[in-house]
């Protein structure tokens, strides 16, 4: 049976967020401003988003919880695939061995066609609810990740936070007193870390 590939849930939400960042990130001009007319200068710092994506706990248990929804998916229809076959493997046994009337093939063959659309249709519902949760838990994964940067910048005092990663740059070049991403980790984390603390028990079992 075909297996449930979403992808991971971390490596999308960290280029959705590059996306994002592109998107944000400070326009430059072939012109240059007069002395008198230059604007202030801007405080920028930069995250590396594979540094976050590895030490983030929510990015973490997030990842964990998606991978582990599409493998029981997964494990679910390759029980029924596997069930299936062995019926069209005993049917087909049946057949060859003139063991069945004209009745009993067609009604076997009607049954058997009616499973596999069955499990088709389990297949396309699983499917589609696995992409609702990944969209689900992309988008709070990547809200998180906004609302944070933008009280970390007021209270920092930054103009701008951009993004990096080893595949996709949106920062060329960055000198390494503004890379806060240890800073910007830890602070989500422990925020992270008092939020679960303090979450009901319920919550806590669904994971």
């Amino acid at each position: 049976m075909k297996k449930l590939m979403i992808g991971s849930l971390a490596i999308v939400a960290m280029a959705a967020l590059m996306t994002s960042c592109q998107q944000q990130a400070p326009k430059t001009t072939e012109t240059e401003t007069p002395a008198e007319e230059a604007q202030p200068s801007l405080r920028i710092a930069y995250v590396l988003l594979d540094s976050l994506t590895n030490q983030y706990k929510y990015f973490q248990d997030l990842d964990s919880i998606f991978q582990k929804k599409q493998a029981n998916a997964e494990a679910t229809i390759n029980e029924k695939g596997r069930n299936f076959s062995a019926q069209v493997q005993e049917f087909q046994r049946k057949v060859q061995s003139n063991a069945i009337t004209q009745q009993q093939y067609e009604n076997e063959q009607a049954r058997l066609a009616k499973l596999q659309q069955d499990i088709d249709g389990l297949q396309a519902r699983l499917s589609n609810s696995l992409q609702e949760d990944y969209q689900k838990e992309r988008k709070a994964l990547i809200d998180t990740i906004k609302v944070f940067a933008a009280t970390y910048a007021k209270e920092k005092g930054y103009d701008y936070v951009l993004c990096t990663s080893s595949d996709i740059d949106n920062v060329l070049y960055g000198a390494p007193q503004y890379d806060v991403t240890d800073e910007v980790v830890k602070a989500l984390n422990k925020r992270y870390e008092k939020a679960e603390k303090s979450a009901p028990a319920e919550t806590k079992k669904k994971k």
